[in-house]
């Protein structure tokens, strides 16, 4: 074996032991029992409303409590009799060791998703409101964005909050448009994979360097392991094969992709 060989094996060795304890750490730490996030629903609210217990997808149960500085959001749930912790509604908090609430936001329970199939990759902002708005009141609620458009129990809460300007519990098509402009699989589909891949080949050498690669990746902090991941050949670069197949993962899914995004 040439030197050279011996260096990439070694290389490849490093980068499946670095994959498979970052993974054995994400599937720990998302079923600790401190955990610093808590996702699931609202199983049991006390009296005084400041005591909780959250069912985790997972199926464990979790004990919150708020203090003085805890802070609340009700998302999505815009009647003032809707606005209090109620039993069935999803959960997305972070909290210390101990269960004392840093930050909780209470949702409408969403239910069965039904995405809207591949037509969807194809219709405009306009088009999708009044795909979704299923009540016709020219608004979309929590529940509708969640379950046409966009699902994650762990991020779908501070996204709508934040695209909800009015804090009216809805949004309006400028609203919608703003929360709409933040789904991967929405932001993606507006190029062709051979449209993205001519855009982000910056040097034009045919292939993508991971900086050329982050133009087009949804992943956020993680693109290390997303970019050695879609480099099937372990090549150190992507091929625009490569490309269009991650590309595809993300407008269109995948077994693996769907099964992560339940569990965000």
């Amino acid at each position: 074996m040439t030197l050279k060989q011996t260096v990439y094996a070694v290389l490849v060795l490093i980068s499946t032991f670095s994959d498979l304890a970052m993974n054995v750490r994400a599937q720990s730490n998302s079923k600790k029992s401190d955990s610093p996030v808590v996702v699931g629903t609202l199983k049991s609210v006390d009296s005084s409303g400041t005591k909780f217990e959250i069912k985790q997808e997972s199926g464990s149960l979790r004990e919150l409590y708020l203090d003085s500085k805890s802070k609340v959001y009700f998302v999505g749930l815009s009647a003032k009799g809707e606005r209090q912790p109620k039993v069935g509604q999803g959960v997305k908090a972070a909290s210390d060791k101990d269960g004392c609430v840093k930050t909780i936001s209470f949702t409408p329970s969403v239910g069965k998703t039904a995405m809207l199939g591949e037509n969807r990759l194809k219709m405009t902002e306009s088009e999708l409101f009044n795909e979704i708005d299923r009540d016709g009141i020219s608004s979309i609620s929590y529940v509708e964005f969640s379950k046409y458009i966009y699902h994650s129990p762990k991020h779908g809460p501070d996204s709508f909050r934040k695209a909800d300007k009015d804090s009216d519990g809805l949004l309006n098509t400028t609203e919608f448009c703003d929360a709409l402009s933040k789904v991967p699989w929405w932001r993606i589909s507006r190029r062709t994979p051979n449209e993205w891949f001519t855009h982000a080949d910056v040097d034009r050498d045919g292939i993508l360097d991971i900086n050329e690669f982050s133009v087009i990746s949804t992943s956020g902090n993680h693109i290390e392991n997303v970019f050695r991941r879609t480099d099937g050949d372990k090549s150190g670069s992507l091929s625009e094969g490569e490309t269009e197949t991650y590309i595809r993962s993300i407008t269109h899914g995948n077994k693996k992709s769907r099964g992560k995004r339940k569990r965000d």
